[in-house]
């Protein structure tokens, strides 16, 4: 690996590059998952975008492997690797809302707790994830299902614009305007088309009040709670959604 590159990279980056040992490093390799957690040559943390196109540049020249790290909530570890991390949740983590316009704009790293928090003190909310602590950048571009999904369909559907690096290092933006090819694969495609650093995403009025509860049946009751499901389907309004787990707790009852 050569000192000179990673020596000229630091003296570009507005954020920080680390390496094993160095202080900031387990941070940037940990995982929500530890079996999605892999031992990165460097850990990149970029501020800018412009510091996410360095750090492209130097790991093609240098030949690594790329990862993209949001949230990392990846179970299938697609957020490491034992190359280059980008990892975009130390730095570009915030979100802001515009209250006339009604749209979000979103850090490539930030987690939807961020979102919901700017979006609320302005009586709005837009589909985000069914937990608060997840990425939106993963949840985003691979589509997106939030509880508002029935009334505004999914996450990427809502999005108005978004700021990318690609491979070469080229910063753009892109929209139904603008590079409208790049934001149709975006929105579903995952992170293979580019690392994005900055979301705009609509927001729409949300009362502050939602009913919620958890339900649990043990499986002899698995007949009855699917054919339960199956009608509710016929008759289910925008304004109501669901989401299903099975789960063997052992022998100790729940």
């Amino acid at each position: 690996m050569s000192s000179q590159a990673l020596n000229q990279l630091k003296s570009v980056l507005s954020g920080e590059i680390v390496a094993p040992g160095e202080e900031g490093y387990n941070y940037g390799i940990a995982r929500w998952s530890d079996t999605a957690s892999k031992p990165a040559t460097y850990v990149a943390f970029p501020k800018s975008a412009e510091d996410v196109a360095a750090a492209i540049k130097f790991g093609r020249a240098q030949g690594l492997e790329l990862a993209i790290c949001g949230g990392g909530h990846s179970w299938s570890g697609a957020s490491s690797t034992t190359g280059l991390v980008i990892h975009l949740g130390k730095y570009l983590n915030t979100a802001r809302c515009d209250p006339q316009e009604k749209q979000l704009y979103v850090g490539g790293g930030a987690l939807w707790d961020a979102v919901d928090k700017a979006a609320y003190e302005h009586g709005l909310a837009t589909v985000g994830g069914t937990v608060n602590h997840t990425g939106v950048g993963g949840l985003t571009l691979g589509g997106g299902y939030g509880w508002l999904s029935g009334r505004h369909g999914v996450t990427s559907d809502n999005l108005v614009q978004i700021t990318v690096v690609l491979a070469s290092g080229e910063i753009v933006k892109a929209s139904e305007t603008e590079n409208s090819d790049l934001f149709w694969g975006c929105r579903g495609g995952g992170s293979n088309f580019g690392v994005v650093t900055e979301f705009v995403i609509k927001a729409y009025p949300q009362r502050p009040t939602v009913f919620l509860t958890i339900l649990t049946f043990p499986i002899d009751k698995l007949e009855a709670f699917v054919e339960g499901v199956e009608s509710w389907f016929e008759t289910i309004t925008p304004d109501e959604g669901a989401a299903f787990g099975f789960m063997n707790p052992g022998p100790k009852p729940l």
